[in-house]
C-alpha cells in the first residue's frame, strides 16, 4: 500500500476521525502502543503531524529503546480540532512478532 506523504518509510495505513456531537472533526489515535504493551494515556505518547502524515510514539517504548516506538499513519482532509484515544479501529494493525502466541493481534 502506498499513503501519500509517507512513502519509502514503514507505514500503518490511514488514521481514522470522526465526527463529535457538536460537528467537530476528531483524529482517532490508538490507546496502545504499536508492540501492544503500554496504554499510551497511562504511560505517554507524543503524536506529531507532518506534511501528510501523523507520528504518534509511545514514550516508554522510546525510553526502552524497543521496536516500533511508533505508529505512523497517512493523513487526509483538514487538521483535527482535537485527538481521542481508542484501540478499535486498530485492532487488526497491532506489531505481532514471530514469538508472539497465535490468536494475538
Amino acid at each position: 500500500m502506498s499513503v501519500e506523504g509517507l512513502s519509502g518509510e514503514r507505514h500503518d495505513g490511514l488514521v481514522h476521525y470522526r465526527v463529535d456531537s457538536h460537528g467537530d472533526r476528531l483524529v482517532v489515535l490508538p490507546a496502545t502502543c504499536r508492540a501492544g504493551r503500554h496504554s499510551l494515556a497511562a504511560t505517554g505518547y507524543r503524536a506529531v503531524v507532518g506534511g501528510a502524515g501523523i507520528t504518534v510514539e509511545c514514550q516508554t517504548c522510546r525510553a526502552e529503546g524497543a521496536s516500533p516506538a511508533a505508529w505512523r499513519f497517512g493523513a487526509a482532509g483538514p487538521v483535527a480540532v482535537r485527538a481521542e484515544l481508542d484501540d478499535q479501529p486498530y485492532l487488526g494493525r497491532r506489531y505481532r512478532p514471530e514469538s508472539t502466541p497465535l490468536g494475538w493481534t
